[in-house]
């Protein structure tokens, strides 16, 4: 079983543009404001590594899983019997792109892990999602 949220947003930015902004962690904080700072270990693969630093919280390892170069990437952390994971995607829509931002919580003690930090991180996924499109259009 599984807890997820997912949030859209329809955008011009371009592909090239949107994955730099995704796959750069030096504009994860600027994004997200729950992200103090964010390092990612090497070219990005399945299999990089990385590391997040949210606001009040450790540091959290994380682990790209998925990377479909300017389509998507998706990173997992792992806690205590469940994971979260990351997932971005980006589909062709009418002009522009669909830039779509989910999280997911999976294993054991999802339900737990959704009641304790689900709420907060999918209402910080509007915010995120405009932050990266619009950062994504800038120069």
């Amino acid at each position: 079983m599984t807890w997820s949220r997912r949030h859209s947003q329809l955008t011009t930015a371009t592909a090239p543009r949107l994955w730099e902004r995704w796959t750069n962690a030096a504009y994860w904080q600027l994004d997200d404001p729950g992200v103090a700072w964010a390092q990612i270990d090497g070219p990005l693969t399945a299999g990089t590594t990385g590391v997040v630093k949210e606001h009040g919280t450790p540091v959290q390892r994380i682990e790209f899983t998925r990377v479909e170069h300017e389509r998507a990437m998706d990173f997992v952390i792992r806690l205590p019997l469940a994971t979260l994971t990351v997932t971005h995607d980006m589909e062709p829509a009418g002009e522009g792109l669909r830039a779509t931002h989910g999280v997911v919580l999976d294993g054991p003690l999802h339900r737990l892990y959704a009641a304790v930090l689900g709420g907060r991180l999918a209402r910080r996924l509007p915010l995120v999602v405009r932050n990266v499109t619009a950062g994504a259009l800038k120069r």
